[in-house]
């Protein structure tokens, strides 16, 4: 089975250790606004909880694993539950050329098929990156190819607002419930004035960025001391 499948539809990705998925009830919440705003067909919350337990007991997956869960627009949900390793160096970002959308219907939700998103982290691979930072039509930051990002400019604190067309990420509105993160536009001129970043997502979680477009950035570890031990202690629902 295709981990991303071709066709329309909506998809969940949510990070488990030792067999446990992380923020399981806020994913599948994100799921069921996703499917109703795109008019796709409106699953059993109860049923898909049964399926995502039955795929991780089948798979045997130790220590941490990725699990991909799928609402096809057929109705016809899946789970593929995975071996993961988390990321162990700080990445390296470009600034990609291909503007999203933020006026479109699809923009701000985790939609299939994921063929522009993982095309563009292959751009960014190809050229000896790890990701990209990607801007809207307007001009304004939004988020990497498959991740939302956290930036301190001029000692603050700063996440793209979900107007910008970027993901309404489960670990972004757990870093702006944790850090008080304020929400604010800044255009793409404003790169330069970033002194750190991390990138945010339910696999990675806080992942620092030592260089954005060939810049090295603060090595910033305030966040990431906190967020580790957070993690500890309120990680799952």
């Amino acid at each position: 089975m295709k981990t991303f499948p071709d066709g329309d539809g909506v998809f969940e990705t949510i990070k488990t250790i030792d067999g446990v998925p992380q923020f399981l009830a806020r994913h599948l919440e994100r799921a069921l606004i996703s499917s109703r705003a795109l008019a796709l067909p409106i699953f059993s919350a109860e049923e898909v909880v049964e399926l995502i337990r039955d795929e991780i007991e089948r798979s045997e997956v130790d220590g941490f694993g990725r699990l991909r869960v799928t609402f096809p627009i057929d109705g016809k949900v899946f789970a593929v539950h995975e071996s993961f390793t988390p990321w162990s160096e700080p990445a390296k970002l470009t600034v990609f050329d291909n503007p999203l959308d933020e006026n479109s219907s699809k923009a701000g939700h985790k939609v299939l098929p994921y063929v522009e998103n993982l095309g563009l982290l292959d751009q960014a691979r190809s050229a000896g990156f790890d990701d990209g930072i990607r801007l809207n039509k307007s001009g304004l930051i939004c988020e990497s190819a498959v991740a939302n990002v956290v930036m301190k400019v001029d000692g603050k604190w700063i996440t793209p607002t979900l107007t910008s067309g970027c993901l309404p990420g489960i670990t972004r509105a757990v870093a702006i419930d944790w850090f008080g993160i304020s929400e604010e536009d800044l255009l793409g001129s404003d790169l330069s004035r970033v002194q750190s970043m991390f990138l945010l997502s339910s696999l990675k979680n806080l992942q620092p960025v030592e260089f954005l477009d060939g810049r090295k950035l603060d090595m910033s570890e305030e966040l990431l001391q906190v967020a580790q031990a957070r993690t500890a202690q309120d990680l799952v629902d």
